[in-house]
């Protein structure tokens, strides 16, 4: 999914799941977004950063480098599930987890040669979730929990502990008509994406 990449403000959990149980408890660390978490550190041109930012951000997103499918938007159907949305085709996360010694077919990688690879949707998230403390400090980790709060109003981190909690949402998320790849366009106020294919795709 394709989003602003700076976001000062945080939004209110989708109406069509806000009526849920809050998910963050007194013992689960929660997830905070800083709203100044991309600009810089210094204070003076930290401001200056923000008056920018403020004259911009209301405007639609061209965005020249999207990794979507395009099939995604022709089609329109609903998002499978957390792990086929945001880590079998994320080679940003899929390549990260491998340099740590984690086998793509684990992540449901599809094999060249077309051999067996994890099936398991939440077994693939739960190995993402228990290694999840790799990407700290990666713009990754950035856009990961902006779109898990921003997004799908998760509000603890992502934890082996939490892992089925924030599938169970995410899911039940991606179920609904609000989640679909044309209504988060106009959701994201998108004026033009273009997609990324392999050099190789045919584009048929």
């Amino acid at each position: 999914m394709t989003n602003r990449n700076v976001q000062i403000e945080t939004v209110d959990p989708p109406p069509s799941v806000s009526s849920a149980m809050p998910l963050r408890r007194s013992s689960r660390a929660p997830l905070t977004l800083h709203p100044d978490r991309l600009f810089p550190a210094d204070s003076a041109t930290r401001n200056v950063a923000r008056r920018l930012y403020e004259t911009v951000c209301d405007l639609p997103i061209v965005s020249p480098h999207g990794h979507t499918d395009a099939r995604w938007f022709a089609d329109n159907e609903p998002f499978a599930d957390p792990s086929t949305l945001l880590i079998v085709p994320d080679h940003y996360v899929f390549r990260m987890l491998y340099s740590q010694g984690v086998a793509l077919e684990d992540l449901g990688v599809p094999r060249r040669d077309g051999g067996p690879t994890e099936a398991d949707s939440r077994a693939i998230w739960h190995r993402f979730a228990s290694q999840y403390h790799l990407f700290r400090g990666t713009p990754t980790r950035i856009w990961l929990d902006h779109v898990f709060g921003t997004v799908f109003g998760l509000d603890e981190r992502l934890t082996s502990e939490s892992a089925d909690r924030y599938f169970d949402r995410i899911a039940a998320c991606l179920a609904q008509p609000e989640f679909r790849p044309r209504a988060l366009f106009e959701r994201f106020n998108i004026e033009v994406m273009a997609t990324t294919e392999s050099p190789l795709d045919p584009l048929d």
